[in-house]
């Protein structure tokens, strides 16, 4: 009693497939808020950096001065 395969998916066969390409246009980007946005950033993470070193304990300097 040999039973012939049935699919149990209404997937077709990628034989039978079509493929269909379609394009999306977008707008170019806006050059202005984009340069903003980076000059932003650039300056937030600048402003966290000297925030770390000032509030991180400087080394003492060697004192040349006072093994004379």
């Amino acid at each position: 009693m040999t039973r012939r395969y049935e699919r149990k998916t209404g997937q077709r066969q990628q034989s039978e497939r079509e493929l269909t390409i379609r394009a999306e246009f977008h707008e170019p980007p806006d050059l202005d808020k984009l340069c903003e946005l980076l000059i932003r950033l650039a300056l937030q993470q600048s402003g966290s950096c000297r925030s770390e070193g000032a509030t991180r304990p400087k080394r003492p300097r060697a004192a040349a001065s006072a093994s004379s």
